[in-house]
């Protein structure tokens, strides 16, 4: 039996509130970006498969300096898009216990968006909950810096840019 962080949804919880440090108090953000976001802080190797442009070897950079390359041996990962709809229900049990918690906004979450409801709860629940090791907060800092405001659909979205997500029939 082995355990695998990305089924348990304390452990998607735990990821999604260090998100949500990171990101601040922004504005609300798509579940489905924190979804990725909070699929690659699990799986921080594959970031490597992120399509970047030519015009963008600024982020490749970043990501080949801050981002560990090799990946953990006893999480081999075969289908990106199988894994990222595996997780989906523990990472929605998490933001449904975010919500009861009064970090997020239900009404919101309701609606398809993550804001954060109450910034003082989620400093107490973080300062609790202990560091991330920095390895993840160089993911969480790469993703946000690079595709904090890409829009999730259209060509060269965040959905085509990953391939987790259908992105062929998203409205422009």
């Amino acid at each position: 039996m082995m355990y695998i962080p990305a089924f348990d949804p304390f452990a998607a919880c735990y990821r999604m509130l260090r998100i949500l440090e990171h990101m601040g108090c922004a504005g609300p953000v798509e579940v489905d970006r924190l979804r990725m976001f909070d699929y690659y802080l699990a799986f921080p190797a594959r970031v490597y498969a992120i399509h970047l442009r030519r015009d963008e070897s600024g982020f490749r950079n970043l990501r080949r300096r801050y981002v560990p390359r090799q990946a953990n041996p006893y999480q081999a990962v075969v289908s990106d898009r199988r894994l990222f709809e595996r997780m989906r229900p523990y990472q929605m049990a998490a933001l449904r216990r975010l919500a009861a918690c009064g970090v997020v906004s239900p009404d919101r979450l309701a609606r398809g968006e993550v804001r954060v409801a109450s910034q003082s709860r989620l400093s107490q629940l973080t300062c609790a909950t202990g560091p991330l090791p920095v390895a993840g907060r160089n993911v969480i800092a790469w993703l946000c810096h690079c595709f904090r405001t890409t829009p999730l659909g259209g060509e060269y979205g965040l959905k085509y840019r990953t391939q987790l997500m259908e992105y062929k029939y998203d409205g422009q």
